[in-house]
């Protein structure tokens, strides 16, 4: 819809937000060159979400595929499809702002999330191969599993007998523990099975940096 005295034109955006217990739609009117930083501030107000917490917005463009918008420019590309999209409002707990450099062992409560930083020297097969480092569960792991092998093992990364161009930055989403882990043989890696443990993660996210970046570990 237009304005006829000259004023920068307006949209109606609709956000659903699945909870654990609901699905709730809501239509937000705005400017249409909106800014996401000003659209995640309204959406934080109207769902009420404290500031403690990670929000991410995506759509299903025309092709079918999940668009994340991460960028203003995301968000107008996104307004400019003959039919609007509906976006999707995701909630996470934010990530620590400390690093932490592999073959440290990332520690966190349930909702928590990290960032494991492992240098391109570790990512060879016979890192992950080692017998004196062990894994428990699959897809699901307890908290104390390496993380190289779990990478390998939940097909998160390929890795060679040289190092690659390149190291990897993995975000570790922590969970409550579970009754029991079942382990298995995936891609040459294997990972036993426990029972009852206090703490679980999976693996979230990976990115690739450089080899010649250098991890930022904050104190």
């Amino acid at each position: 819809m237009g304005k006829s005295n000259g004023e920068e034109s307006s949209i109606i955006v609709k956000v659903k937000y699945d909870t654990p217990t609901e699905s709730i739609a809501r239509n937000f009117y705005l400017p249409s060159k909106v800014r996401l930083e000003d659209l995640e501030y309204k959406i934080r107000e109207r769902f009420e979400i404290t500031s403690d917490l990670k929000v991410e917005l995506c759509y299903i463009d025309e092709d079918g595929d999940r668009i994340m918008i991460t960028h203003d420019d995301d968000m107008l590309l996104s307004l400019s499809q003959e039919r609007k999209p509906t976006f999707e409002l995701l909630v996470k707990s934010k990530v620590s702002e400390e690093m932490c450099l592999y073959p440290e062992s990332p520690k966190g409560q349930p909702g928590e999330a990290v960032e494991v930083w492992i240098a391109a020297q570790y990512l060879t097969v016979a890192s992950a191969t080692r017998e004196d480092t062990k894994a428990w569960g699959t897809f699901v792991y307890t908290d104390d599993s390496d993380v190289l092998k779990a990478l390998v093992h939940a097909d998160k990364i390929c890795l060679a007998h040289v190092p690659p161009p390149f190291n990897v930055i993995a975000t570790i989403r922590f969970l409550p523990g579970c009754v029991s882990y079942i382990g298995s043989t995936r891609n040459d890696i294997t990972t036993q099975s426990y029972d009852n443990y206090g703490t679980s993660y999976v693996i979230e996210h990976v990115r690739l940096v450089p080899a010649m970046a250098r991890a930022n570990k904050r104190k």
